[in-house]
């Protein structure tokens, strides 16, 4: 089966692009978000591509003020992954590893955008991540993140937000590779892994520089999976070692409340980041943890969707409001004392047990 992929420089085995080896749970994603610098608007979006399922998926939401306003859409592949549109959502990659535009057409659901993001730094490379599960492979993805800045126009909800790129710091990641996507197994693994998740993710704005944070516990608070980049309007990218984090949550949540984090330089010099995450912007809106619109799911041929979220209410426990996203306030702390202030978005999932917070179940509270 050939694709207009073919006709580029790009395979990887002897197969056609339209194979991605053996693995039905191989996938490649998109992620954008994006908030105002006042914190009132955060937005968010995602086309993932599955190839084995013949499936590719998209979300574009925006919160405005209290609301969140979330468009799904879904299409069988074809096994053609060049042509990046759902429905009325399409991904454009205008300059590789440096500027891409969503557009999200005019449609029945009263959302439309266009907008672009400029990469501010070129994009980082994390390590391989690779995690299993007994003999079975659990994760085994790559993933670039970039920080930038974002221009155009957004409309949902009877509301026309412009981008400017001085006020409308963002995110975008391209991740590839071996998770779960689609319907569940119903086979699991004999002797199953804790169902468990601890992860922290925070792409910071600063006056001088970008830095990015995260982190994978298991139930037993031993970290699996860490990294600290800074990145400095020179370009240059430097790795800080032996982070730490402290999380406080707020009352009668799981919602990090606020996260101080703390890491050194090649010289033994620490770095101290405070966040204080504010409104949240749930991530089902853009497929995460959504029972309906779960990334790889067959909808048919063409599936279109819409929902509203009341973003200020109190989220209860349940998959759509288990994965939020946070503007935050940022404030770096140098290690001559110098402070340095910016503003971040901080992703969080805490769910099952994690035994330095004292979560003892699936969703016990403090």
């Amino acid at each position: 089966m050939l694709s207009k992929a073919d006709d580029y420089p790009i395979h990887q085995t002897p197969d056609p692009i339209a194979f991605s080896g053996t693995d039905r749970n191989f996938y490649d994603r998109y992620f954008f978000n994006g908030y105002t610098s006042d914190g009132k608007v955060f937005f968010a979006a995602a086309l993932g591509v599955y190839p084995h399922l013949n499936i590719m998926d998209a979300g574009f939401a925006v919160r405005i003020g209290d609301r969140q306003y979330n468009l799904h859409a879904s299409r069988h592949l074809h096994m053609e992954r060049m042509d990046t549109q759902v429905g009325p959502i399409r991904v454009e990659v205008v300059e590789p590893l440096k500027t891409l535009r969503i557009v999200v057409d005019d449609n029945e659901h009263g959302i439309a955008a266009d907008i672009t993001i400029t990469g501010r730094h070129a994009p980082i490379e994390e390590p391989r991540t690779t995690r299993r599960n007994g003999p079975r492979i659990v994760q085994d993805i790559t993933r670039m993140t970039q920080l930038g800045r974002w221009s155009g126009w957004i409309r949902a909800g009877g509301h026309t937000v412009t981008l400017d790129e001085a006020t409308t710091p963002g995110t975008r990641d391209r991740s590839w590779g071996v998770r779960h996507v689609g319907m569940r197994d119903p086979q699991v693994p004999v002797v199953a892994q804790e169902f468990q998740v601890w992860w922290v993710w925070l792409p910071a704005h600063l006056e001088d520089r970008v830095i990015h944070f995260f982190v994978n516990e298991d139930g037993d608070g031993k970290v699996w999976n860490l990294g600290f980049a800074m990145v400095g309007d020179g370009g240059v990218v430097e790795h800080l070692h032996n982070a730490t984090m402290e999380l406080d949550f707020a009352p009668g949540t799981r919602f990090p409340a606020k996260a101080v984090i703390a890491a050194q330089d090649a010289a033994g010099g620490t770095y101290r980041i405070e966040a204080t995450p504010h409104a949240r912007f749930f991530l089902s809106g853009i497929g995460y943890m959504n029972p309906d619109w779960s990334h790889g799911l067959n909808k048919g041929p063409l599936a279109v969707g819409y929902d509203e979220i009341e973003s200020n209410a109190q989220a209860p426990h349940g998959s759509r409001f288990e994965h939020p996203q946070a503007f935050a306030d940022i404030a770096m702390t140098t290690p001559d004392g110098t402070v340095i202030k910016g503003h971040g978005c901080f992703e969080s999932i805490v769910i099952g047990r994690h035994a330095p917070s004292g979560f003892t179940s699936m969703f016990d509270v403090p």
